[in-house]
């Protein structure tokens, strides 16, 4: 009988054990575990890759100086292979494996399959550079640090009109990008108040020739053309446009990088595109990201390195806030962040996640890489 009832015993506090470990999982672990969603592989690796190096840059930090609610961080890892369906399903592999929070990713179309995933798990998804509006209006617990398409749109718009003086314009639109077509469309609302938009035209992903409607565009004449794609595409749209003899100065968006060299060479430089942030930027925060960054790692000069770095700070300090890995709790710690002083600027989350008067930088192709130009503020819109 007493062998009976120590076996009774042992089992009742075996469920309870289990019970505890079902009903408080996060708690229960030893660590803190932060997901981190970019594309190590495909297309979109050159300028998301980093970020993998970058959120463990930071949880490095934070766990030098003890950590989060007295426990380490520890980075998941997820590669989205550079697809909406890799994103997916790499949303899907971190919830299983008990994420409280995750960072990522850089392309909108990526974002957008991952934050429904998130949403219903009720999982705080911080993006650094994800700037389709729509993102953020999934769900109470999708946020992003970077300002959104309808910004930029309209930054560029009026340094065409305002900056460059330009008064007509051509459009070339990636069909197979919400991030293109979302840019294209914003561009085309502002610039049209005060100029003529010439023509519009879309084309397919992947295409290395333009030859056709870069002729048409040099029928028309214009003294713009926007091209709001990845630096892919757009390099060799700059590049046969020169051989063609076009003259026009070519704007982009912040998917324009230093990687255009590659694709186009020295065709490229002259022309300008938005961005969320540069190497130069005088910012206190900037400078000692930049330092630190570089003197371990190497260069920290895209975008997406110091856009990361300020997501995982801002959930790593909203999880500090709460005092909690209770998901809710974080994500309501979240929504309250405000004048947060990352690399990027101040941050301060608006109703929706995005953050508030996030100002864009303009860079110009020069002597091999991109240089500060002009900073636009909300208020110039």
């Amino acid at each position: 009988m007493l062998k009976k009832n120590l076996g009774l015993k042992g089992l009742g506090l075996l469920i309870f054990v289990f019970m505890v470990f079902s009903v408080y999982p996060a708690e229960a672990d030893q660590t803190i575990k932060i997901g981190v969603i970019f594309a190590r592989t495909g297309n979109a690796a050159i300028d998301s890759a980093s970020g993998f190096n970058v959120a463990q840059f930071a949880a490095d930090e934070i766990n030098k100086k003890g950590g989060l609610l007295g426990k380490k961080i520890e980075i998941k890892e997820f590669d989205n292979q550079s697809t909406p369906l890799g994103s997916k399903l790499a949303a899907e592999r971190a919830v299983k494996a008990g994420v409280i929070g995750v960072v990522g990713a850089v392309w909108s179309s990526h974002s957008l399959s991952m934050a429904p995933v998130f949403q219903k798990a009720k999982i705080p998804m911080v993006s650094p550079s994800s700037t389709n509006p729509r993102l953020t209006l999934i769900g109470n617990y999708i946020f992003r640090v970077c300002f959104s398409d309808t910004f930029q749109g309209r930054v560029m718009a009026d340094f065409a009109l305002n900056y460059l003086n330009a008064r007509t314009a051509v459009v070339l639109i990636n069909a197979n990008s919400k991030y293109s077509m979302g840019l294209a469309a914003y561009f085309i609302k502002s610039f049209s108040k005060k100029g003529k938009l010439l023509w519009e035209n879309d084309y397919a992903d992947n295409t290395i020739d333009f030859t056709p409607q870069l002729k048409k565009i040099k029928m028309l004449a214009p003294e713009v053309a926007f091209v709001p794609d990845h630096y892919r595409e757009s390099a060799y749209i700059i590049k046969q446009g020169r051989k063609l003899g076009l003259n026009l100065i070519f704007l982009g968006g912040d998917g324009w990088l230093n990687q255009m060299y590659r694709y186009g060479g020295k065709a490229i430089e002259g022309n300008y595109y938005v961005a969320q942030w540069h190497v130069d930027s005088p910012i206190i925060a900037s400078r000692e990201f930049v330092k630190k960054y570089s003197e371990k790692n190497g260069s920290a000069d895209q975008p997406v390195m110091a856009l990361t770095y300020d997501a995982f700070s801002v959930l790593a300090n909203a999880i500090k806030r709460a005092g909690t890995t209770n998901t809710k709790d974080i994500r309501d710690a979240l929504g309250k962040t405000k004048n947060f002083h990352g690399v990027t600027g101040n941050i301060s989350f608006d109703k929706n996640g995005d953050p508030i008067n996030k100002a864009a930088v303009i860079l110009k192709f020069e002597n091999n890489g991109s240089v500060y130009f002009k900073t636009m503020y909300p208020e110039n819109r």
